[in-house]
C-alpha cells in the first residue's frame, strides 16, 4: 500500500471514530415552570389554565472543539384551557405543542462536573384537538429565542439539569374580543437530559 493511500485510509478511519465520539443522542424531560396561558376569569365568564406539567422528546448534541456543542431537541408539551360562558356553560380546549429549540452550549472547565451556558433559536408548532379550531386560535407557529444555564454531569452517560427560558415571537392563542386569554410568550422550564 503506498504512502498516500495509508495516510488517507488513516484520516478515514480516525476521523469516522472522531465523529462516532462527537455525536450524543437520548432524552430530554422536564417540568413547565410557568403557565402556557395568561387566563382571566370574570363574573360572567371568561378562561381558565389548566395547567399540564410535562415536557419530554428526543435530543441530539454534536460536540465541538473548544468546549462548544450544537444541541436540539423535539420537545412535546400538552395544553389546555377552560372556556368559562356567560350562563356558566364551560368547554375545554386542548392543544399539543412541539418545540424545536436549536442551541449553541459552552461548556466550562474539563472535569466530569461541567457547568455551561447555551442560547439559540426555537421553532414551535402548535396543533388543537378540536375538529374546528377555537377563535381563540390565532396562530399554529411562531419562532423565538432560548437562553440557558446548568451543569452536565459525565460518567458513562451525560447528565444535563439546566434551566430554559424562552421567548417566542408571536402568540398562538389570543381572545380579541375580551382580552381575557392570551398565550404566555415567556417560558421557563426545568428540563433533564439523558444522552449516550
Amino acid at each position: 500500500m503506498n504512502t498516500s493511500l495509508r495516510l488517507t485510509f488513516s484520516l478515514f478511519l480516525g476521523g469516522s471514530a472522531l465523529f462516532a465520539q462527537s455525536i450524543g443522542v437520548g432524552i430530554r424531560a422536564g417540568v413547565p415552570l410557568t403557565d402556557a396561558f395568561d387566563a382571566t376569569r370574570s363574573a360572567i365568564g371568561g378562561f381558565e389554565n389548566i395547567p399540564k406539567r410535562y415536557i419530554i422528546g428526543p435530543t441530539i448534541e454534536v460536540r465541538l472543539p473548544f468546549r462548544l456543542a450544537i444541541n436540539a431537541d423535539m420537545l412535546y408539551r400538552r395544553l389546555a384551557f377552560e372556556q368559562i360562558e356567560v350562563n356558566g356553560v364551560t368547554f375545554t380546549h386542548t392543544a399539543n405543542s412541539f418545540e424545536i429549540p436549536v442551541m449553541l452550549r459552552y461548556r466550562f472547565g474539563e472535569e466530569n462536573v461541567r457547568p455551561f451556558v447555551a442560547g439559540g433559536v426555537t421553532f414551535n408548532k402548535i396543533t388543537t384537538d378540536a375538529v374546528r379550531d377555537p377563535v381563540e386560535f390565532v396562530k399554529s407557529s411562531s419562532t423565538g429565542v432560548v437562553l440557558g444555564a446548568g451543569v452536565e454531569l459525565k460518567a458513562i452517560l451525560r447528565f444535563t439539569p439546566e434551566l430554559r427560558y424562552t421567548r417566542r415571537g408571536a402568540e398562538s392563542f389570543r381572545d380579541a374580543v375580551g382580552g381575557l386569554l392570551r398565550s404566555n410568550k415567556d417560558q421557563i422550564e426545568f428540563l433533564v437530559g439523558l444522552t449516550f
